[in-house]
Parts: C-alpha cells; sequence; structure tokens
C-alpha cells in the first residue's frame, strides 16, 4: 500500500472515530434529556437515544454501530442518578447497533427507504423490545404484557427515527461531509 493511501486511510480512520464519539455523545445528551421529561415509571420512556447510534450503524457497520451504542450506554448509566450498569440492558443496547450496522451490511445493501426502515426496525424489535424488556423483567420486575407498551412506544420511537434519518440522509450536505469517510 503506497503511503498516500495510508494517509488516507487513517485520516479516514480518525474520521469515523471522531464522528462516533460525537454521535455517542448526542445519545447521551438525548437520553438524558428524555430520562428527565418523558419518563412514565422505571419501565416506560420516550427517547430517542438510539437514533444516533443507528445513524452510526447504517453508515459505518455493525461493529461501529455496536461500539457508538455500548459507550453511549455506560456514558448514560455513569451520569444519571442511579450510576448502576445493568449488562442486560447493555447487551440490549449493542444489539440496536448492531442490528442497525448489519441490514445494511448484509441484508439490504442498496441505501433507500428499505435500508433505513429494517435497520431501524429490526434493532427496536431485537435490542430494545426483546431484550431489554427481558431486563427489565429480571431487573426491575417489570409485568410480562409491559414488552407490549414497550413495543407502541418503540414502534412510535422508530417512525419518527426513520423520517429523521430519511432526511437526514436525503441531504445533500450532510451526504457530501461524509463522503471522505463512508463507502456508501
Amino acid at each position: 500500500m503506497d503511503k498516500q493511501k495510508k494517509k488516507i486511510g487513517l485520516y479516514g480512520s480518525l474520521r469515523v472515530l471522531t464522528l462516533s464519539a460525537m454521535l455517542a455523545a448526542v445519545s447521551v445528551v438525548i437520553g438524558i434529556v428524555c430520562k428527565n421529561f418523558l419518563t412514565f415509571n422505571v419501565y416506560y420512556r420516550v427517547t430517542f437515544e438510539n437514533l444516533p447510534v443507528i445513524f452510526a450503524g447504517i453508515l459505518f457497520g455493525p461493529l461501529v454501530g455496536t461500539a457508538v451504542a455500548v459507550v453511549a450506554d455506560t456514558a448514560s448509566c455513569l451520569l444519571s442518578t442511579n450510576p448502576a450498569i445493568n449488562p442486560l440492558i447493555s447487551v440490549g443496547a449493542a444489539c440496536v447497533g448492531f442490528c442497525a450496522g448489519a441490514v445494511p451490511r448484509w441484508i439490504v445493501r442498496r441505501p433507500g427507504a428499505l435500508q433505513t426502515a429494517l435497520s431501524v426496525a429490526s434493532a427496536h424489535l431485537l435490542g430494545q423490545v426483546a431484550i431489554k424488556s427481558v431486563a427489565k423483567m429480571l431487573w426491575y420486575g417489570m409485568p410480562w404484557w409491559g414488552a407490549f407498551i414497550g413495543l407502541g412506544i418503540s414502534a412510535v420511537a422508530g417512525t419518527v427515527e426513520f423520517f429523521v434519518l430519511r432526511y437526514l440522509f436525503s441531504r445533500k450536505s450532510i451526504m457530501s461531509a461524509l463522503e471522505g469517510i463512508i463507502d456508501r
């Protein structure tokens, strides 16, 4: 590999790392705002903290999406009033990032509405509803039927996230800024 390709690869990696860190920070801020204003009880909260995680997964793949989710979840836990990390909730968060990145890499490779919809839906269904609901049942005593309430909340949040992501991906200014970073 020549020096120019190595140099571009290094800068590309630094750009991915920098943007991933910013997306994790945005996820933490969104999570804190939603915890303060949109929490109904210990089980249910309307939140859009998965939006930056799903964005990272779609742009950079499942490993980076997973890393952004774990960093955001850990920072969010440490910054909350009860700084205890629930490992199964963290697995759910990691699954959100992984699913969001797995869809564009292995299932729907062509960018578009279908890719975004499947990324958001799989992230919410597997990570948010399935894994995090089990964690809430085991650790916090949520009733089994609470998973259906969580499904409804995720459907609303996922729909909003889908439209925000479609808007972001349709902006030429955003996509041109990401041109040297992503391989879309």
